[in-house]
Formats: structure tokens, C-alpha cells, sequence
């Protein structure tokens, strides 16, 4: 059982971990049915949430040869897989065995349950103590380090009812992964977390293994003694500009309105949302009817921190304050899609356009990156420039004739769009316009026009975006003139509702100062926001730097420094004032960083009421990069170092929480994209969310994920500690926004500028897969490679996909075709410092038989019984026509069925094949009637039977109910077999069937299609 490739355990998997000398740890994988089923086995947990785990005399165990005895066992259960678009539900289980004397290194370990109640004997927990061995409570960077940086790993574990592991060693070493050799040795010292106030204190037992000292480039491991080791990592120069690439990528493969391609990424679409958006101006046409009905919904509902709305509520055409000028439709093509569905929020895209302008202004050595490996590198403009670009032309698109702004860009007749790859997206309108979007578009497309960066590579956008944002003003100032100005806000959704518009309004006058020097808009800046330090404009009281504030503050206070004012022209006490709010953000996230076991900026007012959900370190950290502008305190570079080694799997659980980057992924995001596309890993680039409360409520599941974890993820005692409540599962918690991505890859750029190899020229080079030139055979392994001219692999770590099979790393990689017809494969190949190739190829294959089942369900497959039903495997009674193994079903009167749907490992049925099964038919129990039925994914009416018309789904005579034949004999194995084109299946991929019986038992093996030829 190994959990740190790309493949996620599976039901049933099972392993033995030495964790210390005197500690053991059983894993094993099982599910469960949708409620009211409970948990298959290992199921120690009551209906109070109380443990039930075995005591400890039910266990045996032998340390070479010899009993120890086990003095006391631990439980930690939570669901380690849940997606979202398949029922998968998969849950990890852990027990933790006390033994009363040490395992030695080199010593044989086996644990057993003599009584055979909590495993069976075919399942088998033996070890062997390898010095050398994987421990999981030791957590690295899983891409490694920069020599001249801080270099940090933590060493901790949680043991669910047991507490935290205790760490007895003192001391660590490094060592060459090529040779063993011990090439750097350190102390290893405490790191309590500060700031929760649940009973026990969480991570009072993690400790730091820093190895600073070590600056000689190559591939390592931490060793502990008594533990084993980390993962591999490297210390490299380039690992602070791979991850600010892998942003980099993020944010292109965001990009709306056009297609996205290889050779810059494997995660590739047709142009999207092209066609222009409806504007809604007749709220009583009933196309728009979804439109004005959910608007009503959102300005009704009443954000308690606001002032009393003093406007109407935004509820119809007729309440508007801003009436829409322009009709008919509007080009609103391109920007970035904001989060992980397709909507755009104007919010966000001034956001967005703000973060961006910002880097590639004030951080310096930005504007030489034209090397991340987007299709514009390479052409002598900054890349991040050119990416900002974009957000800012779908911007200035958002402007109404007279200078507002529409609120976004939406689907017309859902909230979300969903089940649909991005060129498959629905039509779209515009929502009305309100003042907080228009001052935050304002203020955004003011810096793009001024950005002297903008000015000097696109002169003719420059003017252009700085007039839409004078325009805008002119609406802002009528609008206050008119209704004043509480009263000229309404709300649309709470997007942009905090603080009513008054943030984004004071971010409009600070950012036309910068643009424009104007004392007219200085002075309004200092009438709607004279104090940065009133904490009256911090969230929740104690966040500074939020939201419109924030950006503001930046904007003022880098109004010189990037070139757009003298130092003269600006209000020296303001100055000074933004100033320290821009340093004492970066002191707030270092403190942060500091009172944090794993050294991420979460802050401690979260922790104190147990908050969690769409939190990212490097976004929460990005205020350090800012604040080293004006203070370049080494703390900074330290703490923002630590928040970039979680994010790359030194924390608790070892995932790296942005995509295509270290060895244990997360499969399922939050990502309309990535739930409808092909592949099984989730596009690069993408910040997953690193702290969450629980479980969301999902489809399929309901609320039951929550109510699997042990301890309980309720309360404030014995509950699961935050940093831990990591599942591979669907969690809208997780969701990001691209300026989470933006806010990351302003701080990983700027780590990257203080190493050279941010410099030197990079483009996306074409790769080439070898792939077979003739038709493969089914079910036979093929060896595919890879290549890229003029660059050498070595040291690359390559990710390969393919049609059928399990994602995996290596320089090359072994398929085994499973389903005729066209098999497509992609390969992303990743250098430490971010560079990547990217490949994609297909070949043919067919065979004339295809055992589609056989010993076990297809990979992917959700099961499902009625009647007694439960899916049973044998290899006895009888013995199996094919393979090791059959299928029982039990012996019951009237109809009895089990089946499986969604199935990743489909069958293809072509024009002209035969579906076939083996059945042995119970002599003794003979059924009147055998069904079989087939699931396309959308249907399952497609079903043949044998014997007595007993079983009434679908319609007899026809592809939902055909008549196959008579029973077979009973007492031998017989090839059921009927036409695919008799069930309506030809040309069909099938990923379900279902097993049917009136009366009876019988037993089911190898199960397919064959054709006339390959």
C-alpha cells in the first residue's frame, strides 16, 4: 500500500508501518454503501462516536521471531476518497499498536488477530524494520529547496485517539539518495502551535529539522533514526522559479475565449464562451426569468456587518439605479474563468488585473521573466504583463455606454454550468451594474493604463484602459452627486458587499491619483479613507490590508516606487501611513507563520474559533513579498519559504496542494474542467485549499462523509486537529479564485528573482510520444517513451495518462490497452525549476475478445446490491471457469440483483460484436430467470435474459428486455451470448452492468465481447 504515487489506494489495500521502535501502524482501506449501510469492517467506532477498537490482547505480535506484547492500541479513521462525479466512497483506517519493547532496525514484524474477527488470514501485516524505510511523519518540501534559503522539514504525526507521536530521537541526518552517504547532520527542535484552545492542544509534538547549512545542490533524504526517511527531495536553484512557472501555467490554463493548446499544456480546449453575452434589460421576458429570479435572491438576502442598505433592493429591471444602456448583446470574450466553474466576476477580474500589474511593477526582476512557458514567452514583453493584459481587455468589455459596470458574466439559465467541458459551455448574459464593481474596474483598469510597464509595451491599451477608467469615475462621482453616497450602493451578491462599495470606492481614488496625479482624486482618497490603520477596515477586525483597503493602501504606497508619481507628489503622513500598513501585514503573516507548527501564515484568530476553508498559504504569505519591498527583513524570505514547503508537502498529511507539483496529488478539485475532462489528475497549476473545517454535503454521499471521521471533526475536545482533515474528496471549501493564483505567484516570483534561475530564456519546446504504428492487441503490455529535442530528461520527473489506466511517473510507461478502438496518451514533463514539455498521442487497438471482467470489478467501478445481494468472490464451489476467482451470488427467492455503474475502466462495443458471460447455475437452486444488464452512463435499458420472462424491467421485446434463450444447463459453466446490437449497444461505451435472478443462486465469471476480427 503505498500512498505517495499517483494512484490512490484501493478498497481492500492494506500495509504494516514501523513508525518508532515501540510503535506500530496497521492501515487498511475499506467503504461502505450510501446510509443507512455502515461501514464493511474495521468499523470500531458506535453510534455515540465512541471508539470500539480492539483491546489490546486481541493482537499478536512478533518481533523477529519473538511475541511482544502490545500495551495499548489507538484508532484514527477519516474518508481518504470521495469524488464527486462517481459514488468511490473510499475511507482510511489506522491502528495504533503500543508494543511493550523496541523493534530494531533490520528485525522481521508481524501483527496477527489469533481470534480472525477484525482481518482475514489471506490478509497479511508483516515488515521488515529497513532503516531506510518511508516515514510518513516526516514532511519535506516534496520539490525540494533553494541552496541559498532556509531549509526546514517537520517531523510530526497525529494517532488519532493516541495523541500525537511522541518524538524520542534527537537529532537527524541527510543523506545522498544515490549512495546512503550521511552527508549533513542537525538537532532537531520543538515547534508548538499557538492558538487553538481545543482541549488537547493539537501539534504540541512537532519538531524542525533544519539543515540550512546544507548548500551543495543534489537529491536527499532526512533520516531519523528509529523512523526511516523522507521523501526524496532536491536542493536545487531553481525550485522557487518552479513553482512560480506552475502558477504561471495555472493562470493560462484559466484564460476564457480562446482554445488552449499544446505545446504550453496537455489540458487542452477548443476557444470557449466566444459568443457574445445577452444583456437582460426586459427582466419580463421569460428567457431571462432564471436571470432576474436569482438577482432578487441575492439582494434580498441582508448582510448584517453593512450599514443598512439605504437604495432599493436590487430586484428588478425597474429598482435598478443603473439601468442598462446598451441592448441586444455584448462582446464579453476573454479574461481568465474566476474560479473553478466558467462564471467571470468583475471583482474578481479587477482583482486579478490589480495583483498582476502590481508584480510585474514593483517586484523586481518580474519584468525580466519572459520565461514561464505561456504561449507569449519568448517574444521579449513580460509574460506577467501579457497575462494581466488579457484580464484587462475582457475587462474594459464589461463597461456599460455610460462608464458602469456590469457586475459579470454569468450563465443564463444556471448558476453554475457543470457537466460540461469549457467550449460546451452555456450561453451566457451580463448582470446589471453596480458602484462596487465599478470603482473596483476603475481602479484596476487605472493601474493597467499607468503601469509603466504597460505604457512602454502596449501604449495604445495604456490610453485605452486609462480612458474606460476616467469614464467610470465620471459614473462613480454622478451616482454620489445623485443618491449620495450610501445611497448610491446596491447589492447584487456578497461579492464585493463588504463594506457596501466604500473599500473598492477609495481603491479608485488612490489608484486615479497614481495614474493621473490629479490632487482631485488625492483628495477624495483622503475623505472616504484618511486613516490606513483604523480597524474599522480590517476583516473581522484584525485582517489589515483586505479587500479594496488593501489594494488601496499598495497602490499608494507604491504609487513612486514603481514609477508612476514623484515621491513629491504624494501626502507625505499618508505615505507613511500606508506604508506601515503594508510592513505590518507582512509582520502579521510572519507572526503567524512563526505561532504554526508546519510554519504556514493561518492565523491565529482563525484557530481561535476553530475556522477553516479557503485558505492558501503562498496567497496569505504574498503580503510578506510586498512588504520586503520596503523593509527586506531576512524574516520575510523565511516565512515565506515555510508557506511555499507546506503548499509542497511538508505538512501533516504530504500533499502538495498545487497541482502537478511533488509525488502525493490530490485527484479531486473543485474544477467544472477537470470533473469533465479525460484524465484523472486535475489541470496544473491549480492551489488547493490547505485548511478545512469538514466535509461539505455532496451528492451521492449526503452528509455522511463527516460523520466517518474518528475523532469527530465537531467540538472543541478530542477533535481531529485541523492540518490533518485533509480527504481526496470534492470539498467546495477547497475552491480557489485566480487571485489566489495571482497572490501565489506574486510571492513565488519574487522568491524566484533572488535566485539566477529566474533568468534565461524558455519557451515551450514540442515533445513526441512513441507510440505503436500498427493496431496493439487488447489486454497486452506496451512500453511507450518519450522525447524532447535538444533537452535532456535526466533529473525530470515525467507524468504520464492514458486512456484506461492508472497515472503514473517514469521515463517510460508500461499500458495495457483494455477497450478497442482509439487509445490517446499525455505526458507532462517537469525540470526543478518549473520548465515543462508537454505531449499527447494515440494509436489503435482492438482484439477479438475482451475480457472485460474477470476476478474483479473494472477500475472505477461503484457497486450496488438488493435482495441479500453482496458481491462475493471465490475460488471454490465451484472452482472459477476463468482466472482465481468468481462471483457468488447468494441462493434467494424472487428477484435478487447486484450491480456496478460508473466504471473508469470501460468497455468499448463496436458494430457486429457479441456480448458474452460465464455462468454456472446452482444445481440444487436453480433460478427460473438470468438477467443481464448494461449501463451506457446515461441508461440501462439494454438487457437480455435467459429463461422465464419473471424479471419485469424495461420493455419485453426490445433492447431494454430481450429475449435471449432458454437457461443453460445447470451444474457446468456455460457462454451466455447475445448480438450487442439486440441490447442496443453497438458503438456504445459501457462503464455498468447489472446481474439479475428470480429464484436461485448461481455463479458469474468472465464476462466480455468478441468480434469477427482484430
Amino acid at each position: 500500500m503505498d500512498d505517495t504515487n499517483l494512484v490512490l489506494p484501493q478498497v481492500g489495500d492494506h500495509a504494516l508501518r514501523v513508525l518508532a521502535p515501540t510503535l506500530l501502524e496497521l492501515r487498511h482501506v475499506n467503504t461502505k454503501a450510501p446510509d443507512p449501510a455502515v461501514v464493511s469492517n474495521w468499523n470500531f467506532v458506535d453510534q455515540n462516536g465512541l471508539s470500539t477498537a480492539p483491546s489490546a490482547s486481541r493482537f499478536s505480535v512478533s518481533v523477529g521471531g519473538e511475541p511482544v506484547a502490545v500495551t495499548a492500541v489507538g484508532f484514527r479513521r477519516r474518508v481518504l476518497s470521495a469524488p464527486l462525479k462517481t459514488y468511490d466512497l473510499r475511507i482510511d483506517n489506522a491502528l495504533y499498536l503500543q508494543l511493550a519493547s523496541p523493534v530494531a532496525d533490520g528485525q522481521s514484524v508481524e501483527v496477527t488477530n489469533p481470534d480472525g474477527q477484525i482481518w482475514s488470514a489471506t490478509e497479511i501485516f508483516a515488515v521488515t524494520a529497513d532503516p531506510l524505510r518511508y516515514s510518513p511523519a516526516i514532511h519535506v518540501n516534496q520539490e525540494g529547496y533553494v541552496p541559498s534559503f532556509p531549509k526546514k522539514a517537520m517531523i510530526g504525526y497525529y494517532l488519532g485517539d493516541m495523541g500525537e507521536m511522541p518524538i524520542a530521537a534527537a537529532g537527524f541526518s541527510i543523506i545522498d539518495v544515490n549512495t546512503d552517504s550521511v552527508v549533513f547532520q542537525g538537532t532537531l527542535t520543538q515547534q508548538r502551535d499557538i492558538g487553538y484552545q481545543t482541549t488537547p492542544l493539537p501539534y504540541q509534538q512537532v519538531y524542525v529539522a533544519d539543515f540550512s547549512g546544507l548548500t551543495t545542490p543534489g537529491e536527499y533524504q532526512i533520516k531519523i533514526t528509529g523512523m526511516g526517511t523522507s521523501l526524496p527531495f532536491l536542493i536545487n536553484d531553481g525550485i522557487a522559479m518552479g513553482f512560480a512557472r506552475t502558477y504561471a501555467l495555472g493562470l493560462y490554463g484559466q484564460r476564457s475565449g480562446a482554445a488552449a493548446t499544446l505545446p504550453f499544456t496537455r489540458f487542452t480546449h477548443a476557444a470557449d464562451h466566444t459568443a457574445p453575452a445577452q444583456v437582460p434589460s426586459n427582466d419580463s421576458d421569460p428567457q431571462f426569468s432564471f436571470t432576474w429570479k436569482t438577482i432578487a435572491g441575492y439582494a434580498s438576502t441582508v448582510n448584517t456587518n453593512n450599514p443598512a442598505q439605504v437604495a432599493p433592493a436590487l430586484t428588478s429591471e425597474a429598482s435598478s439605479l443603473y439601468p442598462f444602456v446598451k441592448s441586444g448583446t455584448v462582446d464579453v470574450a476573454g479574461g481568465h474563468w474566476d474560479a473553478g466553474d466558467y462564471s467571470k466576476y468583475t471583482e474578481n477580474s479587477a482583482e486579478l488585473v490589480h495583483y498582476l500589474v502590481f508584480t510585474v511593477d514593483s517586484i523586481a526582476g518580474v519584468q525580466n521573466m519572459d520565461n514561464l512557458g505561456i504561449p507569449e514567452s519568448g517574444d521579449g514583453i513580460p509574460d506577467v504583463l501579457q497575462e494581466a493584459k488579457w484580464e484587462a481587455d475582457f475587462l474594459s468589455k464589461m463597461q456599460d455606454s455610460d462608464g458602469g459596470f456590469y457586475f459579470l458574466a454569468y450563465p443564463k439559465s444556471h448558476e453554475y454550468e457543470s457537466n460540461a467541458l469549457p467550449e460546451n459551455g452555456e450561453s451566457q448574459v451580463v448582470w446589471p451594474k453596480n458602484t462596487s464593481v465599478t470603482a473596483a474596474s476603475v481602479a484596476a483598469l487605472a493601474e493597467a493604463g499607468s503601469s509603466p510597464a504597460m505604457k512602454r509595451y502596449y501604449p495604445q491599451a495604456a490610453t485605452k484602459y486609462l480612458q474606460s477608467a476616467q469614464l467610470g469615475w465620471q459614473f462613480l462621482t454622478s451616482a454620489i452627486a445623485k443618491y449620495g453616497k450610501a445611497g448610491a450602493y446596491q447589492k447584487i451578491t456578497f461579492y464585493s458587499d463588504d463594506w457596501t462599495h466604500d473599500d473598492e470606492l477609495a481603491w479608485a481614488a488612490a489608484a486615479m491619483f497614481a495614474a493621473t496625479g490629479d490632487s482631485q482624486y488625492q483628495s477624495k482618497l483622503l475623505e472616504w479613507f484618511p486613516n490606513p490603520a483604523d480597524s474599522s477596515t480590517f476583516r473581522w477586525g484584525w485582517w489589515r490590508m483586505s479587500q479594496g483597503w488593501g489594494n488601496a493602501i499598495r497602490t499608494y504606497a507604491f504609487a513612486a516606487r514603481s514609477g508612476r508619481l514623484p515621491q513629491g507628489a504624494l501626502n507625505a503622513a499618508f505615505l507613511a501611513a500606508c506604508e506601515g500598513q503594508v510592513v505590518a501585514a507582512g509582520d502579521d503573516a510572519v507572526t503567524w507563520s512563526h505561532d504554526n507548527a508546519y510554519a504556514s501564515p493561518f492565523p491565529t484568530a482563525t484557530k481561535a474559533v476553530n475556522g477553516g476553508g479557503w485558505y492558501f498559504s503562498l496567497d496569505q504569505a504574498s503580503d510578506m513579498a510586498v512588504a520586503y519591498q520596503i523593509n527586506p527583513k531576512p524574516a520575510y524570505v523565511d516565512a515565506l519559504v515555510g508557506a511555499m514547503n507546506y503548499e509542497g508537502g511538508s505538512n501533516p498529511v504530504n500533499v502538495t496542494f498545487l497541482t502537478g507539483l511533488g509525488l502525493k496529488r490530490q485527484h479531486e478539485n473543485v474544477s467544472q474542467y477537470a470533473q469533465n475532462s479525460r484524465r484523472i489528475l486535475p489541470p496544473t497549476g491549480i492551489p488547493l485549499g490547505q485548511v478545512t473545517a469538514g466535509f461539505e454535503y455532496l451528492p451521492g454521499y449526503g452528509s455522511e462523509l463527516s460523520g466517518l471521521s474518528y475523532p469527530t471533526d465537531s467540538g472543541s475536545k478530542n477533535s481531529y486537529p485541523y492540518y490533518d482533515r485533509w480527504s481526496d474528496a470534492f470539498n467546495v471549501t477547497q475552491e480557489f479564485i485566480t487571485v489566489n493564483q495571482a497572490r501565489g505567484f506574486l510571492a513565488t516570483a519574487f522568491l524566484a528573482s533572488l535566485t539566477s534561475s529566474s533568468a534565461g530564456a524558455w519557451t515551450a519546446p514540442a515533445a513526441t510520444i512513441v507510440v505503436p504504428s500498427t493496431i496493439a492487441p487488447l489486454n497486452t503490455p506496451l512500453v511507450l517513451s518519450v522525447s524532447v529535442p535538444g533537452l535532456d530528461l535526466t533529473g525530470a520527473r515525467v507524468v504520464w495518462e492514458a486512456r484506461d489506466q492508472q497515472a503514473a511517473f517514469g521515463s517510460t510507461f508500461t499500458v495495457t490497452p483494455v477497450n478497442n478502438g482509439d487509445q490517446w496518451v499525455e505526458v507532462e514533463i517537469e525540470w526543478p525549476d518549473g520548465r515543462r514539455a508537454f505531449a499527447a498521442s494515440d494509436f489503435q487497438a482492438n482484439s477479438p475478445n475482451q475480457v472485460w471482467i474477470d476476478d474483479a470489478l473494472p477500475a472505477g467501478a461503484a457497486v450496488g446490491s438488493d435482495g441479500g445481494e453482496n458481491w462475493t468472490w471465490g475460488a471454490a464451489n465451484p472452482a472459477p471457469e476463468s482466472g482465481g476467482l468468481a462471483a457468488r451470488t447468494v441462493s434467494a427467492a424472487g428477484l435478487h440483483e447486484q450491480w456496478f455503474t460508473g466504471a473508469t475502466g470501460t468497455m468499448q462495443v463496436n458494430a457486429g460484436d457479441t456480448l458474452y458471460a460465464w455462468v454456472f447455475l446452482d444445481s440444487a437452486h436453480p433460478p427460473s430467470e438470468i438477467m443481464l444488464g448494461w449501463n451506457d452512463g446515461s441508461s440501462w435499458e439494454h438487457r437480455a435474459y435467459w429463461g422465464a420472462n419473471d424479471v419485469t424491467y424495461g420493455t419485453n421485446g426490445t433492447a431494454g428486455r430481450f429475449y435471449a434463450g432458454p437457461l443453460p444447463a445447470t451444474g457446468i459453466w456455460v457462454k451466455l451470448s447475445v448480438p450487442a446490437s439486440s441490447v442496443g449497444l453497438s458503438g456504445s461505451l459501457v462503464s455498468g452492468m447489472d446481474f439479475a435472478l428470480f429464484d436461485g443462486s448461481v455463479t458469474w465469471d468472465a464476462i466480455g465481447r468478441s468480434s469477427a476480427g482484430p
